[in-house]
């Protein structure tokens, strides 16, 4: 099997868009029970563990494919694009997988056991009572919401992606400033579409338009190490 940038580019751009739509299921399958998301009702409830095992796929399979995406728009998307993108993958990185990860895997059974399961959920919807982890949730949160506001800004100016690809990145960054209230359903979309649907909507685009250039610049290069 002969691996080009094109196949390359197709599989990063099918990994983003299954992203996409595995995190829209986890992020509307996910229990809020009386406005919080993360108190002991909500972490026991029944769709849980499955909703984060979505999300947590999902968000893997992003990071699969990010690296391609940011290579197909870095031409045109500039230094800020690429800081754009650095801070977007290393924030994601520390912001959304330790999330995930610390909410399936002891979060949501230390909330199955009613005996210590109040005692061990903080109850102001934190996920985890120890500021440390807290301090970096809320860090690499804003890093990873400015890194959206820089990604989508770039895009625009450089037109690398349909502008309406770009308002949605910046659109979706300043819906995830507001502190919204958190409901069944609402709560996922308001937070999976501004992270998951300009990305998905690249991986589109890469899967349209064929990469030719890119392959015969490879085989090029190749053609003439091996001479």
């Amino acid at each position: 099997m002969n691996i080009t940038p094109s196949l390359l580019y197709r599989l990063s751009g099918v990994s983003v868009i299954v992203a996409f739509v595995l995190n829209l299921i986890g992020g509307t399958l996910h229990p809020v029970v009386g406005g919080w998301a993360h108190s002991v009702e909500a972490l026991s409830a029944p769709f849980n563990p499955y909703a984060q095992y979505f999300l947590l796929i999902g968000t893997l399979l992003q990071f699969l494919g990010l690296p391609a995406v940011y290579v197909w728009v870095s031409k045109k998307a500039g230094l800020l694009g690429l800081i754009g993108f650095v801070l977007y993958f290393f924030s994601s990185m520390l912001v959304i997988l330790p999330h995930l990860t610390v909410e399936a895997f002891v979060s949501v059974p230390i909330a199955k056991g009613p005996e210590v399961a109040h005692f061990l959920i903080p109850d102001d919807d934190s996920l985890f009572a120890a500021p440390a982890f807290q301090s970096l949730q809320m860090i690499a949160g804003i890093a990873f919401m400015a890194s959206m506001l820089l990604m989508g800004i770039s895009l625009l100016r450089s037109r690398a992606v349909p502008v309406w690809i770009s308002v949605v990145m910046i659109l979706g960054a300043l819906v995830l400033f507001v502190p919204l209230p958190q409901a069944p359903v609402l709560t996922g979309l308001v937070i999976e579409i501004p992270r998951g649907l300009a990305i998905a909507a690249i991986g589109v685009l890469m899967l349209k338009r064929k990469n030719i250039d890119a392959d015969a610049v490879t085989e090029s290069r190749v053609d003439a190490v091996t001479r």
